[in-house]
């Protein structure tokens, strides 16, 4: 087999990753670059995925945020375009709001569930459930030639969810030929990660202290919402709009169906906020999921001595990435409350140490050469955006 990173050998975000065997090509993510990337490599071209004449046998989605999934557009009609069942419904009804003109190429992608094989000529594709701040993300394990290939994406051991990869890796992957894994947290200056059980404990307690609580978050992290909904007291009301409440909808409908569906993703006591619940917000309290804009700032007015919680990435209050709506609507005294939704340097060990890698190629992060902190001992091999990288010079 062989590997190309098209995008992403020495960036956060942007990826696009690239695996041939003898008869089969698949990409892995479509990747726009992060706002805080200032140039125009959104203009990349591959031959057969994005311009000329068709080839190329799928395009698989490891889940839905930007940096991953942002140059969906670009890919060819005639090139199918795989994704998780349900983030796939949570990322149809996003565009569906933003009114986004290409509703009907994302209503065509296929959808897969974990674990379900897919078979591509001479390549089988497993996708992995994996933890992370979007809903219903993906490793890919990638079979061909005698050899695999596991292809993180984004992932994570301190969420809700996160201590069962250990155990999936041993079931599905095994021992595998390359790693092709994240390294977000390796090019920053990691502390001590906050898990989304913590947090959880956290908000509870701001939650029982402050009877009038908004919190602005990610309105497709599920994990996060669902740790604010369980910490929320009872007689308190749990608010959000339409749109949140169908996306929290999709996620309910789904746990119903598994045979050990989690309390975290219970979402039947959540209400849609009208002005026919003031009296009763104001009587018993309240957390409400917010997100920027004029409306959520109109009700927030209403109650000028509530507590705001920021639970997003601190990078769009501050910096080349800020955002001048979300500053309008975020208060000067918020509380930040917030962990991320990457791999930490131990999770990535971990990950290393499970499947055994005879090479990992890291990508996701502006310093790969920072793997090399962790001590492993697995052959590493670094990549230029856009080379090659055949197996079968190396086994």
């Amino acid at each position: 087999m062989q590997v190309i990173i098209h995008r992403g050998t020495h960036q956060i975000g942007g990826c696009i990753t690239e695996i041939k065997s003898r008869q089969a090509r698949i990409i892995i993510d479509m990747g726009e670059d992060l706002p805080s990337i200032k140039q125009l490599a959104d203009d990349i071209d591959i031959e057969g995925v994005t311009s000329g004449k068709a080839n190329c046998d799928g395009v698989f989605l490891t889940h839905y945020h930007g940096d991953h999934i942002g140059l969906y557009s670009k890919i060819l009609p005639d090139v199918p375009v795989y994704m998780g069942d349900v983030a796939h419904k949570i990322f149809l009804a996003f565009q569906k709001r933003c009114k986004n003109k290409y509703i009907a190429t994302i209503e065509r992608f296929n959808t897969f569930v974990p674990a379900q094989k897919i078979t591509v000529k001479d390549m089988v594709i497993t996708p992995l459930r994996v933890d992370h701040s979007a809903f219903d993300a993906y490793m890919f394990l990638v079979e061909s030639e005698g050899k695999k290939i596991l292809h993180t994406g984004d992932f994570r051991m301190h969420g809700q969810t996160g201590s069962k990869l250990i155990q999936t890796l041993e079931d599905w992957a095994g021992k595998v030929d390359v790693l092709i894994t994240e390294g977000t947290t390796l090019s920053r200056n990691e502390n001590e990660t906050i898990t989304e059980q913590r947090l959880q404990l956290e908000a509870a307690k701001l939650l029982k202290a402050h009877k009038y609580v908004f919190v602005m978050c990610s309105s497709t992290n599920i994990d996060r919402i669902g740790a604010l909904y369980q910490a929320t007291p009872q007689g308190k009301y749990f608010l959000c709009d339409k749109y949140q409440k169908t996306i929290l909808d999709f996620v309910s409908d789904h746990n119903k169906t598994l045979k050990k569906n989690s309390p975290l993703y219970q979402f039947e006591k959540v209400h849609t906020y009208g002005d026919n619940l003031l009296e009763k917000m104001q009587r018993q309290g309240f957390c409400m999921m917010v997100r920027s804009g004029l409306q959520f700032q109109k009700i927030m007015a209403k109650f000028p001595d509530s507590l705001f919680i920021y639970s997003m990435w601190k990078g769009y209050l501050e910096g080349d990435a800020k955002s001048e709506t979300i500053c309008a609507t975020v208060p000067p005294d918020y509380v930040y409350l917030h962990t991320s939704g990457h791999a930490s340097s131990d999770a990535i060990k971990k990950v290393c140490d499970t499947v055994k890698p005879t090479t990992i190629i890291p990508i996701h992060g502006e310093n790969p050469q920072n793997i090399e902190k962790l001590n492993l001992p697995y052959n590493v091999k670094y990549l230029n955006d856009g080379e090659l990288y055949d197996m079968q010079l190396y086994y």
